[in-house]
């Protein structure tokens, strides 16, 4: 067997083994807010390239468990301009731990409470590039995302900035772009907090090919809140696909994202000893959430002339 088909299996199966504790860990973090468009001016021909990726896990039995993620994206690139959409979500249920017998001692029947809600995330965002010279190129951009079990019910997000093409070739691509951005908030829990205001960001866009059918990416972004400079946002991730085909592939990824000033919750207070006191109590989420995800890749792009 060549080396390089024995690598790419290699990863393939490195990939697959990651897939068994990602879904146990899966959280409700799949907003996508990239610092450019990684579609804009690479070395493919100008066209129209879309991808959907696609995952799905169910379990039952002694537990009911099930989650769903779905993104894709869609870019036509000319010469000097790209325009592209985007959109994915997530969605994720389990049963509670909490089960009890129905019945007498001597005649019962165990009851598995039916799943809950435990994840839920949606995404959507617009962003059109202009290409100024070799390197050099405007960007703009809108979104919107919801997250709900972080505390976010809906956050509108309009950027404008500079990005440079640092490398771009067949093998490596990373570039970097800055701008400002303008942010309207609403949180499932007030507190007090303006959600409005003018913002700036940074962040990068790095993918090496490794092999012939193996890419790594890694994409940062860091926005910051110019009215109030403690309020950070980091959104990082890392990525491995494996073309399987032209048109499908495998896709490995981890993501962190780090919240300063994350937005509160609402819990029910109980005492130590687990009597419900009917009062209830506010406080932060926690700054950083994490998830991995295992998923197929749908591919399309226009056929090579020539």
């Amino acid at each position: 067997m060549p080396q390089t088909s024995r690598a790419a299996l290699t990863v393939t199966a490195l990939a697959l083994l990651a897939a068994v504790p990602a879904h146990a860990q899966q959280v409700a973090t799949p907003t996508e807010t990239t610092a450019v468009d990684e579609k804009s001016f690479k070395v493919d021909a100008p066209g129209t390239y879309a991808n959907a990726d696609l995952s799905y896990v169910l379990t039952s039995g002694n537990s009911t468990a099930n989650s769903l993620g779905f993104k894709g994206d869609v870019t036509h690139r000319w010469a000097k301009h790209s325009i592209g959409f985007a959109a994915g979500g997530l969605r994720a249920s389990s049963s509670p731990d909490t089960r009890f017998a129905v019945g007498t001692p001597g005649d019962f029947e165990v009851q598995i409470p039916e799943a809950e809600l435990t994840a839920e995330a949606y995404y959507g965002r617009g962003r059109y590039d202009f290409k100024l010279s070799d390197r050099l190129y405007f960007t703009t951009g809108a979104g919107w995302e919801r997250n709900r079990f972080s505390g976010l019910d809906n956050r509108w997000l309009v950027d404008t900035g500079l990005g440079y093409i640092f490398v771009n070739n067949d093998r490596t691509s990373f570039r970097g772009a800055a701008g400002i951005t303008y942010t309207s908030e609403d949180y499932t829990v007030d507190d007090g907090r303006d959600g409005s205001f003018f913002g700036a960001r940074a962040g990068w866009d790095f993918r090496q090919k490794l092999f012939s059918n193996t890419t790594f990416t890694h994409t940062l972004i860091a926005d910051e809140n110019l009215e109030d400079t403690d309020d950070l946002r980091v959104d990082a991730q890392f990525g491995l696909h494996v073309a399987m085909s032209s048109k499908l592939g495998l896709k490995v990824n981890w993501r962190l994202l780090w919240d300063n000033q994350p937005a509160l919750a609402e819990y029910d207070l109980y005492t130590p000893g687990g009597i419900d006191t009917g009062l209830t109590v506010i406080s932060p989420y926690k700054e950083l959430d994490q998830g991995f995800s295992v998923s197929l890749v749908f591919s399309f792009a226009p056929p090579k002339k020539g």
